[in-house]
C-alpha cells in the first residue's frame, strides 16, 4: 500500500485521534478522563449500608476483640478502638457509604522463623481490621 493509502486507512480506523494512546482531557492538562456523574449500583450501595450498620460494626468489634491483634501504625489498641467507635462511628459509616474511607499503611514487623531467618508481616490498624471484619 502507498503511504497515503495507509494514512487514510489509519484515519478511518481512528477518527479524531491525532495523539498517542495516553490522550489528555481537553482544557484539563494531563489529567485522565473521568466518568462524570457515575453512581454506584443499587446492589453496591445496599452492601455498603449493610457493612456500616451499627449491629454489623458491633459484631465486627467483638470479633476484633477476640482476635487480640497488635496495634498498627497509628498505635491504637483494640481497647482504644471501642472508645474511638463511641465517638466516631457515624463518621466511619459516612466514609464507608460515601466511598471516601481509605485504609492506613500497614506496620511492617519481622518475626523469626523456626528454621532460622525472618518472616515479614504487615499489621493493619485495628480500625482497618474492623472494617475488614465488617465486610466479612
Amino acid at each position: 500500500m502507498s503511504e497515503q493509502w495507509q494514512k487514510i486507512q489509519l484515519e478511518l480506523a481512528l477518527p479524531g485521534v491525532r495523539e498517542g494512546e495516553a490522550r489528555t482531557a481537553r482544557g484539563r492538562g494531563t489529567e485522565s478522563l473521568m466518568a462524570e456523574g457515575a453512581t454506584e449500583s443499587p446492589a453496591t450501595e445496599r452492601m455498603m449500608e449493610e457493612i456500616g450498620e451499627a449491629g454489623n460494626l458491633s459484631k465486627a468489634l467483638q470479633r476484633e476483640r477476640a482476635n487480640k491483634g497488635a496495634p498498627g501504625v497509628d498505635g491504637m489498641t483494640v481497647d482504644g478502638l471501642t472508645e474511638y467507635l463511641g465517638r466516631h462511628e457515624a463518621e466511619l459509616r459516612g466514609q464507608l457509604l460515601g466511598g471516601t474511607y481509605r485504609p492506613q499503611p500497614v506496620r511492617r514487623v519481622e518475626i523469626p522463623k523456626p528454621q532460622g531467618g525472618m518472616r515479614k508481616l504487615g499489621i493493619p490498624t485495628v480500625k482497618d481490621r474492623l472494617v475488614q471484619q465488617a465486610m466479612l
